[in-house]
């Protein structure tokens, strides 16, 4: 039934009818007493209305001390430069990076681990380091009387003022977001006319992959290349790469009476020097180049030049545009501040550092510290994935372009190496691989990578619609994808086709029907099916695909011994696991292989035994232990991130199985575990609530909110303790296994696939769209109340609101005009659309909605219809506190602390 209406502007859903029986009935209410949708979000405009900039300034981290540390430190970018800000004694700290910098190995295809390769493979080079010295020890613990700084979220932003008995200082920085540019206006009013030294300063090093196990200790390597030079306009230094040639630094382009001057200090330094007052103000602008053939000196000059020309204050409006446009794309309130603000922190770290040429490294992102340290050096599969995972759902394509551009320029190599090593058509990823492509030649018995990956390029396209991107570069990955893929699967006697020999991941216990590469047999040829039909294309190869996935072998299952999952009258219950006590919909788990060695079913945690005295790597202490050479994460598989079992399995045996799995595996057992995206595909919103209210004491480790990837209680020592020391063994020594301790401190560092996986788990909290299908708060507690604007597959953008478990409304904005196929949360729902003021019931069978591009269709549960909106607006604070975690070990900022 439709109701023509044209007030849609004024109210939600408009009830003429309604209203005129209810005034004939003579029972018309007050205004004042009718029922009301109250909320902050605008139905006219598909909008929150919350006051700008406080809805992201809420989230400032907030330092009342300095922050002495780099893992401590301020980060800035803008994707493709990343800026890393601390304090020391006397001096404001920044490292610079840019993401093109790379200094490739002579050779090709490498070796991870080969000795004769260490510190001669391929690997990223910092750009310089910017120190500011006021020559005074204005940030020194014994000396500070005020501080206080913060990164402004809203505009991308740094301001930091201290105060001490030698005098003040201030510096407020951004990196532009659309130039890479980085500006700071500085200020200084001291007890004495000392100048401020600004220096800008190289010193390359070793990469230190292996750090935790093996060093060369040639301490030249890396050291060479550097060259400072000052003229009349600036300080720059420049280094030579393999790649070409890169230039950094900076120059004074406001003054205020200052004298000015730039010398060459050294061949690693040049300094610029403010002087003429005990009071100092001035602005300057900084940049850094690609690697070029030529002499990369003017080019930067010139960069320096439009700066000065144009501004500080242009570039400050126009990168507040910038981020003010990026926060606009989505929304999260989970209900819980602290979780928020992580949600956001992530979100801005990842605007920060993954929009350049190459995508910011899972370790430190785009803000290494410790001068050319890199450690793990490569691209690892497992966890450089991750820090996609959340980022279209929030609106941010653009951010997982330059992953995927990376992967689909690595298909050269990777087609060499599944013939080379494989005599196979299609491509091969390894677990790890350099920025070129090459593979690691240790890595080869895990098959999935190339398969999680098209699935990446397939759900790109999926949330974008961009049938360029589809045909030019995902379709053509898939299908290598799928050609590879065909080589490890063989048709046997009882008609169906099994998994060779190969892991559970990154694992080294070999399997038959191991459980990942079964998985993606099965995501993979249905998405590669599905990308043909989409882009019109026909191969003839594809019908081996489609009689694979019609005779695919059963994903492998074990039943439970009794003693870990016991017969509970008609059902069953856990006996151990974090979830020990809870229901069990089945006995039965998912296992992850036919063990070849072992000559039976493997499954990844077993019992502890009587003899398990010392704990263990991977060692949950919840009556399992992991089984060495299986990958935790191999269980989840299924569920997250193929997407193969999800809520629109909720009815099917393997769905059970799944959840029971779950039950007993979780909570996560290191930082890139997604247990909790687990639990949010599989509805498990208690569980999941219980997990994310642990989640930031188990892994965010430092006071910005990086996280780690684990062990948990274990990285915590990387962090604290200044003078704990490792064993390792000097490549070049002739005598083998010799060890020797080497300090750990310099090595410490973030990483950023925890980060990643919580903000996933948040939004799949939320909404959930990974089949196609739309569910609004598909696993949320329901004692909470939240709040969001997120991005689904198909192009459309949700927005929703949920109060005690009730849904109260849906807002769909349909960027594409494609079908949206909705789960409504309701038994019935009225819908709305701004385009034709048509009133339509719908009930709660799966419901298709024609949509046109930028249409909004509001959805109101039955009965709310009558309902007018009272569009409230709310004004958030700028955050001007250190927030504590609950669980009081850990927090966000840094107190008062002197």
């Amino acid at each position: 039934m439709e109701i023509k209406i044209n007030r849609f502007n004024k109210l939600l859903i408009l009830t003429v009818v309604i209203s005129m029986m209810t005034a004939l009935s003579g029972s018309a209410k007050k205004p004042d007493s009718e029922p009301k949708t109250v909320s902050a979000f605008d139905p006219k405009t598909a909008t929150w209305n919350i006051s700008w900039p406080g809805r992201i300034s809420q989230y400032d981290l907030v330092y009342l001390s300095p922050p002495v540390d780099p893992m401590q430190g301020i980060p800035l970018g803008n994707g493709e430069v990343g800026v890393l800000f601390w304090c020391e004694d006397s001096k404001i700290i920044a490292v610079v990076n840019k993401s093109d910098l790379w200094d490739d190995a002579a050779f090709g295809p490498f070796h991870n681990w080969d000795g004769k390769e260490e510190d001669y493979s391929t690997t990223q080079r910092h750009a310089c380091r910017i120190v500011i010295d006021f020559k005074l020890p204005v940030f020194n613990p014994l000396y500070v009387s005020g501080f206080k700084a913060k990164l402004n979220l809203a505009d991308g932003s740094l301001s930091l003022e201290g105060s001490s008995p030698f005098g003040k200082v201030g510096l407020k920085a951004f990196v532009d977001h659309q130039s890479g540019n980085l500006f700071y206006e500085l200020t200084s009013d001291l007890s004495e006319n000392i100048p401020v030294e600004i220096a800008v300063e190289r010193f390359g090093s070793r990469t230190f992959s292996h750090w935790y196990h093996q060093i060369n200790r040639d301490a030249s390597i890396g050291t060479t290349g550097t060259e400072a030079v000052a003229d009349a306009d600036g300080a720059y230094v420049t280094q030579k790469l393999s790649t070409g040639t890169f230039a950094a630094g900076g120059s004074v382009i406001r003054n205020n009476g200052l004298y000015v001057s730039y010398s060459r200090e050294h061949s690693h330094s040049s300094v610029i020097q403010l002087s003429g007052s005990n009071r100092k103000e001035a602005q300057l602008a900084f940049s850094v180049t690609s690697p070029v053939p030529d002499n990369p000196v003017g080019e930067l000059k010139n960069d320096l030049s439009v700066a000065k020309a144009k501004g500080m204050e242009s570039f400050k409006n126009a990168n507040a545009e910038s981020w003010k446009s990026i926060w606009n794309r989505s929304f999260m309130d989970y209900g819980d501040d602290y979780l928020n603000n992580l949600w956001y922190l992530t979100m801005f770290y990842a605007n920060a550092s993954q929009g350049g040429k190459y995508p910011g490294r899972f370790n430190n992102g785009i803000w290494s510290w410790s001068r050319d340290v890199q450690n793990w050096n490569f691209y690892f599969h497992w966890n450089q994935q991750q820090i996609s995972w959340p980022l279209n759902a929030a609106g941010f394509p653009e951010l997982v372009r330059p992953y995927l551009d990376f992967r689909f320029n690595s298909l050269p190599e990777a087609k060499k190496d599944a013939m080379k090593l494989f005599n196979t058509k299609g491509a091969f990823i390894s677990d790890v691989t350099e920025r070129r492509g090459y593979n690691s030649s240790g890595e080869k018995i895990n098959h999935t990578p190339i398969a999680e990956i098209a699935l990446d390029f397939w759900r790109q396209y999926q949330y974008t619609g961009d049938k360029n991107f589809l045909h030019e570069k995902a379709l053509p990955f898939i299908i290598e994808a799928a050609r590879f893929y065909i080589s490890i699967l063989v048709k046997q006697p009882d008609g169906l086709y099994h998994a060779k020999e190969g892991s559970g991941y990154e694992g080294w216990i070999k399997l038959n029907d191991g459980l990942t590469e079964l998985v993606y047999a099965k995501a993979l040829f249905s998405a590669s099916l599905e990308a043909l039909k989409v882009a019109g294309t026909v191969l003839p190869e594809a019908s081996k695909w489609k009689d694979i996935l019609e005779h695919l072998a059963p994903l492998p299952v074990l039943k439970n011994d009794d003693e870990t999952i016991l017969k509970d009258g008609s059902g069953y219950k856990m006996n151990r696991g974090f979830f020990k006590g809870e229901a069990s919909p089945t006995n039965e788990i998912l296992a992850a292989g036919w063990g070849i060695k072992e000559q039976k079913m493997l499954v990844v945690y077993n019992p502890v035994g009587k003899s398990d005295t010392i704990k263990s790597r991977f060692y949950p202490n919840n009556g399992l232990k992991l089984l060495d050479g299986i990958f935790p994460s191999v269980p989840s598989s299924p569920v997250f991130p193929s997407g193969v079992i999800g809520l629109a399995q909720k009815d099917d045996s393997i769905f059970k199985r799944a959840t029971a799995t779950t039950l007993l595996y979780g909570s996560e057992v290191t930082g890139w575990d997604p247990v909790p995206v687990v639990m949010a595909r599989l509805g498990m919103a208690k569980e999941l609530a219980i997990d994310l209210e642990r989640f930031p004491g188990r892994w965010q480790i430092y006071c910005n909110g990086w996280g780690h990837w684990g062990l948990e209680d274990e990285v915590n020592k990387d962090a604290e303790w200044f003078f704990r020391t490792n064993k390792v063994v000097d490549v070049a020594s002739k005598v083998k296994d010799q060890s020797f301790p080497l300090p750990m401190w310099p090595f410490r560092h973030m990483s950023m696939e925890s980060m990643s996986v919580l903000a996933t788990a948040m939004n799949e909290s939320l909404l959930q769209s990974y089949d196609g299908t739309i569910r609004v708060f598909p696993a949320f507690p329901d004692y909470k109340s939240g709040r969001y604007t997120l991005h689904a597959r198909g192009g459309f953008i949700v927005s929703s609101e949920i109060r005690a478990g009730v849904v109260q409304w849906i807002s769909i904005k349909s960027l594409l005009g494609n079908p949206c196929k909705l789960a409504l949360p309701w038994e019935k729902g009225v819908m709305q659309s701004n385009m034709n003021n048509s009133v339509r019931k719908i009930n709660r069978d799966m419901t298709e909605i024609k949509t046109k591009a930028y249409e909004v269709i509001m959805i109101l549960p039955e009965g709310n219809e009558s309902c007018s909106w009272s569009a409230l607006s709310e004004n958030p604070l700028p955050n001007e506190k250190v927030k504590y975690h609950s669980s009081g070990k850990t927090r966000l900022g840094i107190p008062r602390m002197y």
